[in-house]
C-alpha cells in the first residue's frame, strides 16, 4: 500500500501540480478531479484533509465503508486514514489539504484534538443545509485565494483563523445533524439495543464474545466515534455505556433465575476474565454479584 506523508508526493499520486504551500495546499474539484488516476487501490494518507463536494456521484471507500450521494456534503480526515477508489466521476466544490506540522504552534492543534469528527468515516459525512453550504463554500473560497493570490508572502496566520472558523461551523453543524437523526429517524440508541438483543437472544448458552463498540458501529455502517457521539445526543451516556448496562441486565437475569455461578455467568455472556466481570457488574450495580444473589434469595 502506498503511503504519502508530505503534500508533494501525494499531488505528484493524483496527478496534480506542486503544492501552493510547503504544508498546505487547496484545489477546485472541479479542475483536479480530471487529473486523478480513475481508479485507486487503497493509500495510506498521512496529511488532514478537509473536503467541500457538490453534486458528488462517484463511489469512494474508506476503510471497509463506502458511500454515494447527490448531495452537498462535507468531508474532513485525520492522518492514517485509508482510501480507495474506482470509476471516479466529476463534483464540484474544494478540497483543503495541510501537514500536521502547519498547525503544531496554533491554537488550531488543540481544537483539533477536541473535535472528533476527523476520525469519522465516509459514511458519517456531514450533510449541510443550503445556508451551510454557502458559509462553508465562502470560507474555502477565501483560503483558496490567499493561497494563490499570496503564494510566495502567504500568511498563515490569515488561513489559519479561517481554518479554526470552518472546523467551529462543521462542529455545529454535526450537532445539527445529530439532532435531526434523533427527532426523524429510529433512534440509534434503539438499534444497539436491538442488535445486542440479538446478540444475547438465547442465555441458556455462552455467546462467541462481547459485542464491542467496534462491532455495533460496524453492524450499523457508522464510524465508532460517530455512534458513540449520536448515543451521547440521545442519551447523555457513551456507546460503551450503553452496551454494558444491557449485559449487565442479563447479568442480574441470571443471577435471579438460574443457579449459574459467577464465574458460570461471566463466560455465558462472553467475559474471558471473572475479576473484571465482578468489578463491572458492582460499578454498574452498586452491589457485587454474589450481594445481589442473596438479595434474590432473601
Amino acid at each position: 500500500m502506498n503511503v504519502f506523508n508530505d503534500l508533494t508526493a501525494y499531488n505528484k499520486y493524483l496527478n496534480l501540480a506542486e503544492p501552493l504551500h510547503p504544508l498546505m495546499d487547496s484545489r477546485v474539484c472541479k479542475q483536479a478531479i480530471p487529473n486523478f488516476p480513475p481508479s485507486s487501490n487503497e493509500i495510506q494518507v498521512n496529511l488532514y484533509k478537509i473536503s467541500l463536494k457538490k453534486n458528488f456521484t462517484g463511489d469512494i471507500k474508506y476503510g471497509k465503508a463506502s458511500y454515494k450521494t447527490d448531495n452537498g456534503l462535507m468531508l474532513l480526515s485525520e492522518p492514517g486514514q485509508v482510501v480507495s477508489w474506482d470509476a471516479l466521476t466529476f463534483w464540484d466544490g474544494y478540497a483543503f489539504v495541510f501537514h500536521p506540522d502547519l498547525i503544531k504552534k496554533h491554537s488550531v492543534a488543540t481544537k483539533i484534538t477536541q473535535y472528533k469528527y476527523f476520525s469519522y468515516e465516509i459514511n458519517d459525512a456531514l450533510f449541510m443545509t443550503a445556508e451551510e453550504e454557502q458559509t462553508i463554500t465562502w470560507l474555502f473560497t477565501k483560503i483558496h485565494y490567499e493561497l494563490v493570490d499570496n503564494k510566495n508572502k502567504t500568511n498563515e496566520d490569515i488561513i489559519l483563523s479561517l481554518l479554526n472558523v470552518i472546523l467551529t461551523y462543521a462542529d455545529l453543524y454535526y450537532k445539527r445533524q445529530f439532532s435531526e437523526t434523533e427527532s426523524h429517524q429510529t433512534s440509534v440508541s434503539s438499534k444497539v439495543k436491538m442488535l445486542l438483543q440479538r446478540h444475547y437472544n438465547d442465555l441458556s448458552k455462552p455467546v462467541a464474545n462481547l459485542p464491542s463498540v467496534s462491532s455495533i458501529a460496524r453492524e450499523l455502517h457508522l464510524s465508532p466515534n460517530y455512534l458513540t457521539d449520536l448515543v451521547r445526543t440521545e442519551t447523555g451516556k457513551s456507546t460503551i455505556q450503553l452496551i454494558h448496562d444491557y449485559i449487565l441486565e442479563q447479568a442480574e437475569i441470571l443471577l435471579l433465575q438460574t443457579n449459574l455461578n459467577v464465574s458460570d455467568i461471566a463466560y455465558q455472556l462472553g467475559f474471558e476474565n471473572v475479576p473484571y466481570f465482578s468489578k463491572l457488574f458492582k460499578k454498574n450495580k452498586g452491589f457485587s454479584p454474589t450481594e445481589i444473589r442473596n438479595q434474590g434469595n432473601g
